[in-house]
């Protein structure tokens, strides 16, 4: 007789294709994803038709849900977002009624409290009765182990690994041409791909792009995404000096973005700090190095350690057009560069980006903390 599987319930708020995807290759684990929003619009009905995927309508929903499910392990949301506070307050309980591990994970990098001001304090007395009970607590970046010392000594349960954000499908997205490229005209062809909101930095982009223009006339810069900034920029796109030249596609699944990345000579994300805010891995970036492209990005939270500065790109400061637009220049004029940082991001991708190794390490976690020896 097959042996059972052990169940995880994994609970998020939001789902995305990028995310959801690399869970296709668990098999060692049954894998009930709980969630409540898929709004980013990268997921068509077949992919949210999957019957791992639960959503729930608030806290009271999901406390039914899990019961009914009985997992032998849990994933509660991220532990630092205030707001969810009573979602993860449900998985807590459900974990202490069932006497069943939990596992927490949190991407949140700015400290807690310049993030939340005084409002910081309540954090202690809510999260350190969770943080106890927690078998494990997983961390993407260093400001997340930041925080989890701001709250308390968890460091001895407390572990850094590529979870979650698990990484970059390294078959899908590769430097090998197929055919499917979209034309963008003679180029250079500048790409990004993330939401139109303040805090990626598309208008410093914006605003470089006419000296990049102005040395490149037959330049293009192409924008994926949605978001509240869109309207302004497609307002600002019908202007001299960018009418012509940026072309507004919107939002375009995951799973389609590989030919988009290689029709480019460099993908640019121009994070902003903000005070609530700092990029917490930068996925954008990761994909652009697994297809051999140049990035330029920013020193926004976690950004330096994911993109090795002179290796697969150039950092450049935050909030600075100038400094933007002369990276931009300096990589379209020295094409034997920009060929090498390419080659050099894919060779670090294939290294360090491997969403099937970190799902595969992911099921070993989740089968250690389900075991008998492991329950609370």
């Amino acid at each position: 007789m097959k042996p059972m599987r052990p169940r995880l319930a994994m609970v998020s708020e939001e789902i995305r294709g990028d995310l959801i995807e690399p869970l296709r290759w668990v098999t060692r684990v049954e894998l009930l994803h709980f969630y409540r929003h898929a709004s980013y619009g990268d997921l068509d009905p077949e992919a949210l038709a999957d019957p791992s995927l639960r959503r729930y309508r608030g806290p009271a929903d999901l406390l039914r849900a899990l019961a009914r499910a009985r997992p032998d392990l849990l994933q509660g949301v991220d532990p630092f977002a205030l707001r969810l506070m009573p979602i993860l307050y449900t998985v807590f309980a459900v974990s202490r009624i069932l006497g069943r591990p939990l596992l927490l994970v949190t991407l949140e990098n700015r400290p807690l409290p310049i993030k939340y001001g005084q409002g910081a304090r309540l954090l202690r007395p809510l999260l350190r009765p969770v943080f106890r009970w927690a078998r494990r607590i997983v961390v993407l970046n260093e400001g997340a182990r930041a925080n989890v010392r701001w709250i308390g000594p968890f460091e001895g349960k407390t572990e850094r690994r590529m979870y979650g954000t698990w990484g970059v499908d390294l078959e899908r997205f590769t430097p090998e041409r197929d055919g499917r490229e979209p034309d963008f005209g003679p180029g250079p062809v500048l790409l990004f791909v993330g939401r139109l909101v303040e805090e990626k930095g598309v208008r410093d982009l914006m605003q470089a792009f006419p000296r990049v223009r102005a040395r490149f006339p037959q330049a293009g810069l192409v924008l994926i995404g949605g978001g509240p900034l869109r309207a302004e920029l497609e307002a600002l796109s019908r202007r001299p000096p960018w009418a012509g030249a940026v072309r507004m596609l919107g939002p375009v699944r995951h799973q389609e973005l590989p030919p988009y990345f290689r029709a480019a000579d460099l993908v640019i994300s121009p994070s902003r700090t903000t005070r609530k805010w700092a990029e917490q891995v930068g996925m954008v970036n990761l994909q652009a190095m697994a297809c051999g492209v140049p990035v330029i990005t920013t020193r926004s939270g976690a950004i330096p350690e994911y993109v090795p500065d002179g290796v697969a790109g150039r950092l450049v400061p935050e909030g600075d057009p100038e400094a933007l637009a002369d990276a931009i220049l300096a990589l379209l004029e020295d094409d034997a560069l920009r060929h090498r940082l390419g080659r050099q991001g894919r060779t670090y991708a294939l290294a360090h980006y491997d969403a099937r190794q970190h799902v595969a390490a992911a099921e070993a976690l989740w089968l250690a903390l389900a075991s008998p020896e492991a329950m609370p």
